[in-house]
């Protein structure tokens, strides 16, 4: 739904009075648009005689990339129905019921962040090999593909407050806690690049 209509469209759902779509949306929003940056630099490295010893290299971050950025454009729905879910199911009290949906949305939430720190392992990729012309795209790949591992993790964290399993609980912090820190890192390697 969303990915076929107009930005504006989507901008002026997300910023009205409506539940849906929310901040899970925006996260996968930027993380597809993070993942189409690095396929324009990659798409800008390829076929450039400067970069034919890379041009192998490139044009499978573009295959990568491109995967990814429709995968997480796809999830800009799918948070939509998440959160639909959940609201639905505050509004029966039914606590079972919470409890498994809200284990579902932190595994979603979960599967975004990992995407997004995949994008994040390309763009580190494409700003060590690609076009040298580009090199305030690499900052803004960097810049926009934190953001959204992070806007990933927020919606882990709020879905998890719902959960009991205390020894899972800790096991999904660990798991964002090493993806925030692994994507703070990569940020910084990009921009040593640029």
């Amino acid at each position: 739904m969303y990915p076929e209509k107009s930005i504006n469209d989507f901008l002026a759902e997300l910023s009205s009075k409506n539940s849906i779509p929310g901040g899970g949306s925006a996260a996968a929003l930027t993380g597809a648009v993070t993942a189409s940056v690095v396929s324009f630099i990659a798409n800008l490295t390829v076929g450039k005689k400067k970069y034919q010893d890379v041009e192998g290299e490139a044009k499978e971050i573009l295959a990568e990339s491109t995967k990814l950025m429709d995968e997480l454009a796809e999830m800009i729905d799918k948070d939509s129905e998440v959160l639909d879910e959940i609201l639905a199911t505050y509004k029966t009290g039914d606590k079972e019921a919470l409890l498994s949906v809200s284990k579902s949305a932190v595994d979603f939430s979960m599967d975004m962040t990992k995407k997004c720190v995949e994008i994040m392992e390309l763009a580190l990729h494409i700003s060590r090999i690609g076009n040298r012309m580009l090199a305030s795209d690499f900052e803004v790949a960097a810049h926009l593909g934190d953001a959204a591992v992070n806007s990933a993790i927020a919606n882990v964290k709020i879905n998890l407050g719902n959960l009991k399993d205390e020894k899972h609980i800790t096991e999904v912090k660990n798991s964002y806690t090493i993806l925030q820190k692994k994507s703070q890192q990569l940020k910084k390697d990009i921009l040593a690049n640029a």
